[in-house]
């Protein structure tokens, strides 16, 4: 049976954590895939058993035993569960990691990359300790104690790093007019901007933090109905909500919950709609 463990971030990380994962698949297990949608989280997974398959854009092989995702502005591809997966995840909020580590944005948007070459991140040592950790609150305990001494030396938010987080907290629900104008920028510039820095439209940025809201909802209340969900997030109508699953997670709403099946763990759905 596969097992399922997760957190959320303790308080002074959560400016830039949202949520800790780590998924066990037994040797017995049926090989499982699942999609990967349309995600506004950067992800750090740190391997210990046998390696994922991911088929990632134009990746189709990937070897890292500590690899980040970025955020993705697009259905990304598939995740092979294999007996013998072991993974710890770090769920960052969508400008977390970048602030942490001091990478931008924009550079890791729509990418996979290798943890471990980025210069002094320290990542192969966390992933040695981390590995040592006998349990799933041990490794949290290992991996915050990580973060929290790399909050000192974090970049400071912009304006377009916090404007991203304002889209986030408010699941897109807002007009990018307005959001320019709290910037003093005009809507074209504060647009430029926006791309320049995280890589995605403000408009499909607030698109995507709409969807991952409906698939949280969903998660969180398996018996709500579509219906409900779509007005309780924003979504003109139950069509609308349909259209942007089918574009950001090629499927229909029930079918793409079934297709993701653990991708989004309880403590990050839950963080989402408390």
């Amino acid at each position: 049976m596969r097992i399922l463990m997760s957190s959320r971030a303790r308080p002074e990380l959560s400016p830039y954590v949202r949520a800790y994962a780590q998924r066990v698949v037994e040797k017995d297990d049926p090989v499982v895939v699942q999609s990967v949608p349309a995600e506004l989280e950067q992800i750090l997974n740190l391997e210990f058993g046998v390696m994922p398959g991911i088929d990632h854009r134009d990746q189709h092989e990937v070897s890292h035993a500590a690899w980040f995702g970025g955020a993705q502005s697009s259905f990304s591809g598939y995740l092979e569960l294999r007996p013998g997966v072991e993974t710890f995840a770090v769920f960052f909020q969508p400008a977390g990691w970048s602030l942490l580590f001091n990478v931008p944005v924009v550079e890791v948007t729509n990418r996979i990359i290798d943890a471990t070459a980025i210069t002094g991140a320290g990542f192969r040592s966390l992933w040695n300790r981390v590995g040592e950790g006998s349990t799933f609150e041990a490794r949290v305990q290992i991996v915050e104690e990580f973060l929290v001494r790399r909050i000192a030396r974090a970049a400071q938010h912009n304006k377009m790093t916090c404007a991203a987080n304002y889209i986030f907290r408010h699941r897109g629900a807002l007009k990018i007019s307005s959001l320019a104008n709290h910037y003093s920028l005009g809507v074209r510039q504060f647009e430029r901007a926006f791309e320049h820095e995280s890589g995605i439209s403000p408009k499909a940025f607030a698109r995507i933090a709409r969807f991952q809201a409906a698939v949280d909802a969903r998660l969180v209340s398996p018996y709500r109905t579509w219906l409900d969900i779509a007005h309780s997030v924003g979504y003109y109508d139950q069509m609308h909500m349909i259209h942007d699953f089918e574009k950001l997670g090629r499927a229909a709403p029930t079918e793409l919950i079934t297709q993701i099946g653990d991708g989004r763990p309880p403590a990050l759905a839950s963080e989402e709609n408390k």
